[in-house]
Formats: C-alpha cells, structure tokens, sequence
C-alpha cells in the first residue's frame, strides 16, 4: 500500500478589511498593564533664611527691656515714698548702753540678759532670761535684777525725749494648767510687758511715751528648735525715733 503523500494546504487568511476581535481576559491569561507615565517635575530648592531668629531674639530682648523698666520705675516710685528713721540720736543711745552693759561685772561674769539691735521700728532692747530670771515664775512681778537692768534701759532711753517706746512681752511655751480657755501665756506676756512698762515709769519715763503695749504670748519663740527655753521668756523695748519722709535708706545701721 503506497503511503498517501500529505501536501499541506496554506490557510486561508481572512481578509484584510475585517479588524481582529480583542481576546477576552481568560484564565491564565495576562493583560498588558498600562505604562502610566509620571512626569517629574524639578523642584526648586527653598531659601533658607538663617538670620530670621535674630529679629525674634531682637524683639523679645526689646520688650523684656521695657518690662523690666516699667517694673523699676513702679518701684522706685513706692519706695521714693518710704520714710526712714532718723538715727541721729539713737545710734549714740546704742553705743551708751553698750558701755554700761560692759562696765558691769555682774553681767560679764554670768551669760548675757541684752540684745540690742535694729528693727525696722528703730533701737530694739531685749532683755531676757539669761541665768538670772526677769520676774518669778508664772508670775508678772520684777526680780531685782531685772530692776537693775531696766534702770539702765530708761536712762540711755531718756537721752532721746522726743522718741516713743515699743513694749512688747514673750513667754516660752509651757502651758497653764487651766489649758486654753483658761489664764494662759498670752495673758502672762501682756501682764508682763505692762510690769516692765510700769517700771519703767517709776525710772522717769514719760507716760506719753509709751506707744504700744504688745503680748506675743509663746506665739514669737527666740528660739524656735527649742519652746521651752527659758530664752524664750523675754522683754522687748524700742525707741522708735521719728521718721524723715523722702529717704530711701536706713543710713548705717548695723546689729550690735
């Protein structure tokens, strides 16, 4: 049997005026992806201005500046207006009753009862218990020493007549047994002062001079880590010279 001899037979290919039918998306088959085109634009570079800070810092320190006058000028203004002591006789008084201070031998030879020093008053006086007691205890009547000692305070006192006097009356913290309705420190440091102010009367001081009577009770402590201290029971005198208006300062006092 001979073999058939196969003769390939070219396609027909359609005719040229037909358009070829888009193929469907099936599976496993891909689509072309659509190149999107990016265009780049050149951005330009911005101005760095590294100067702008300095007109912020220029305008805060300004107006710091001005605040501060204001300030300044306000307190100027009030303490323009202030008064200040005259020292003119109370400085020489302070330097008198440091000399007679020295010039016993009682009191060099035991701890010292005075402090003396400025307040914003004038010439402070402290006299306290130091060794020796100012009145008898829980009592308002004066020791002999504290007689002693007050004569000395109306003398250098006396020097300045024109100046009013400050009493004032502290206690250490021991309480009354009538508790805090009852008689207490309070009464006993006004009771007190009102004593040294009778004292100091009977050492001729004008009556007219006494300014203020004051009882702080254990209210002040002189020393405050320890209330009970007999320190704390103390009398306090200042001569409170007159005041000059316009002045600032102080002039130069010092503690003594």
């Amino acid at each position: 049997m001979t073999p058939e001899t196969v003769t390939d037979v070219p396609a027909s290919e359609p005719p040229s005026d037909i358009p070829p039918l888009p193929l469907k998306p099936g599976p496993g088959t891909k689509t072309k992806s659509t190149l999107s085109r990016r265009i780049f634009r050149k951005k330009g570079k911005k101005q760095i201005t590294h100067g702008s800070w300095k007109l912020v810092y220029a305008d805060f320190v300004t107006v710091l500046m001005a605040f501060f006058i204001v300030v300044w000028v306000m307190l100027f203004d009030n303490i323009s207006k202030r008064e200040r002591i005259d020292t003119s006789c109370i400085e020489p008084v302070a330097k008198e009753l440091k000399e007679l201070i020295q010039g016993d031998a009682g009191l060099q030879s035991g701890k010292m009862p005075f402090d003396i020093d400025y307040s914003s008053d004038g010439l402070r006086i402290t006299l306290k218990d130091a060794g020796e007691p100012l009145f008898q205890r829980g009592g308002t009547t004066l020791s002999d020493f504290a007689k002693k000692q007050f004569q000395k305070i109306a003398s250098v006192a006396n020097k300045c007549p024109t100046h009013k006097l400050k009493i004032e009356g502290y206690t250490d913290s021991e309480p009354y047994a009538g508790g805090a309705n009852g008689y207490s420190n309070w009464e006993l440091s006004a009771e007190r002062a009102n004593s040294a102010r009778r004292e100091l009367i009977a050492e001729k001081v004008p009556i007219d001079r006494i300014a203020q009577v004051i009882g702080y009770g254990d209210s002040v402590p002189s020393m405050a880590q320890d209330p009970t201290n007999p320190l704390n029971r103390r009398i306090s005198i200042t001569i409170i010279p007159p005041k000059i208006k316009g002045e600032v300062s102080m002039g130069g006092l010092s503690p003594i």
